[in-house]
Formats: C-alpha cells, sequence, structure tokens
C-alpha cells in the first residue's frame, strides 16, 4: 500500500557547531569580582565572547541562568558555562499556525532548531521563539521535537492545561505519524525492540542491541509512501520515504528503529544515514482528543 501525504518540507541549511562547557568554583581572590571578568580568565574567552555568552544565557551560577556581567558570585559558587560557536542573533521569524483555539497552539517547527533551551542558550529554541511571538499567551510545552525533526509541535496555554495535554502523550492517547526519507527499500512492518542508552557515548546516544542502560520497551509502525513534494532545487535522489507510527515515546525512537532496521533516515549521521543538509524526518500529522471539549482534533501540517 503507498499513501499520499501533500505537504512541503523546507530545507534549513544544518552546520556542524564547536560546543564546549567549562565548570568552575569560585576561588576566595575571586569573589569581589565581576562574573565576566572571572569567567574570562578562567576560559580565555574575550570579555565581548563572554558578554554574549551570558547574554545567550549560557551562564549558570549555582544551576540558575545569570545574564548580568557586573555580577559579584560568592567564593564557592559553582559556575558552569557553556558556548556553541553556531549561535548569532536571536532568530527572528514567525511560525506558522496549524491549529489553535483558547487552549491549544499548533505550530509547524522547522529543522534545525531546538524544541527547548540548551546550556548554551535559552533564546534560540522554539519555545523562546514562540513566547516572543504570542506574549499574551502562557504557553508551555507538552511534547518534544529532536532539533534536527522538522513538523507539529503542540503547545498548551496554561499550565493546567499541559499537565493534562501531557498525561494524553504519557498515556498513548496521542496518534503521531512522521514521515522520514531512507535510502533502502522497507516493507511494511511493526517493530518492537527495546531501546536503551549507550554507555559513554557523547554525545548521548541509543541502540537496540549490545550493553545499553535503562533499557525500555519500544514499539513502533512502518509502511512505505509516495515522495512529499519539495520546493524547487531541493531533490533526494535514491531516496525512499516511509511513514512512521510510534506507539511508545522512547528518545529517538523512529530513528534507532529505522538503523536497527539497516535503513537510518537520510542525513542522520548520527546513526549512520547517508549525510544530507538536514535530517529528513517530518511530524506530519497529530491526533488527539481535545482536553477540554473531548473532540478528535486532527492536525497535519504544511511546509510552503
Amino acid at each position: 500500500m503507498v499513501v499520499r501525504f501533500d505537504f512541503k518540507i523546507e530545507l534549513m541549511t544544518q552546520t556542524s557547531p564547536i560546543r564546549q562547557t567549562w565548570c568552575f568554583t569560585v576561588e576566595p581572590d575571586e569573589a569581589n569580582k565581576r562574573l565576566d571578568q572571572i569567567i574570562s580568565a578562567r576560559t580565555g574567552l574575550s570579555r565581548r565572547k563572554t558578554r554574549e555568552v551570558l547574554k545567550f544565557g549560557g551562564v549558570q551560577v549555582n544551576c540558575r541562568r545569570v545574564r548580568v556581567a557586573g555580577r559579584t558570585p560568592t567564593s564557592g559558587a559553582e559556575v558552569r558555562v557553556s558556548l556553541d560557536s553556531s549561535l548569532r542573533a536571536e532568530p527572528n521569524i514567525k511560525p506558522e499556525v496549524l491549529f489553535e483555539d483558547d487552549w491549544i497552539l499548533a505550530l509547524n517547527k522547522p529543522s534545525g532548531i531546538p524544541t527547548q533551551g540548551t546550556q548554551a542558550s535559552d533564546r534560540h529554541d522554539f519555545l523562546a521563539i514562540a513566547r516572543r511571538c504570542y506574549t499574551n499567551q502562557d504557553l508551555y510545552l507538552v511534547h518534544r521535537l529532536d532539533t534536527g525533526t522538522s513538523g507539529i509541535l503542540l503547545l498548551a496555554k496554561g499550565a493546567r492545561l499541559a499537565g493534562e495535554i501531557s498525561r494524553l502523550f504519557r498515556e498513548h492517547h496521542v496518534k503521531k505519524t512522521y514521515l522520514a526519507a531512507i535510502s533502502g527499500h522497507l516493507e511494511p512492518c511493526g517493530l518492537e525492540v527495546p531501546i536503551g542508552r549507550i554507555p559513554n557515548a557523547r554525545p548521548t546516544r541509543f541502540g537496540c542491541t549490545g550493553s545499553l542502560i535503562d533499557t525500555k520497551p519500544a514499539a513502533t509502525n512502518f509502511y512505505p509512501v509516495e515522495a512529499p513534494s519539495a520546493p524547487v532545487g531541493i531533490k533526494l535522489p535514491n531516496a525512499n520515504w516511509v511513514a512512521a507510527e510510534p506507539l511508545t515515546g522512547r528518545t529517538h525512537q523512529i530513528r534507532v528503529h529505522l538503523a536497527h532496521l539497516g535503513n537510518p533516515v537520510i542525513g542522520d549521521v548520527f546513526y549512520g544515514g547517508l549525510p544530507s543538509d538536514r535530517l529528513w524526518l517530518h511530524a506530519c500529522k497529530l491526533d488527539l482528543p481535545h482536553p477540554i471539549t473531548g473532540d478528535i482534533l486532527r492536525i497535519h501540517s504544511n511546509f510552503m
């Protein structure tokens, strides 16, 4: 069976940023100095670069983000400095709205943007972008997409609603459908293979075989689909497309299961996929009962 999905996927260039982290304790003779002065001396970063890292939210003192360069931390304070060389000015984009009512906001997340803040910044993630665009809304995440994954991201308007919608995800009342480009051929199948964390992998990776940590059950259904249309100039030669329906919610689940089947997602070099300008994985459909009305809500993405 071949199913047609009618939408376009936009391309966002991926880079290979340099990420560095420094952790240190403020010494007694540093206690009366400015935070930016201490960081510059301890890390070798220029004062200008240090202030930029502070502005982006890449500095934590005793596990709390600090942005004030002139703050004087106390002796013994624990300082963590996180630098991501790919960070520039805060993204100035207007997310595409897929659905909105008084309780829910569904947006299209582009590839290449993290869902929530990282150690290096809480200004460049998609939640921060959404909150800047909807300053009159109290927006909360109820689920997440990998940085490279594009598509539907659901936000709740208010903490109480966020808890209720998160429960729907947790109790498997939400049906999720993704599209993935692979280089091989895959017959329709249902894969039920546990996923665990690979020990000592940096950055963190997951797998289905070998010595794993915190292994949990994971199940995904796969079936072939026709290739979605793409903007002019963007081609994936020799690519085949599959729809993936995760029945559980493990980290990197679709990516790990496809890699286990010998068909990693194109662009997912992390799990053995062919190099590409982006991770070709897209959250295209989301079906769930509305937390207030009880009606079945069906959300579809549509890149233009």
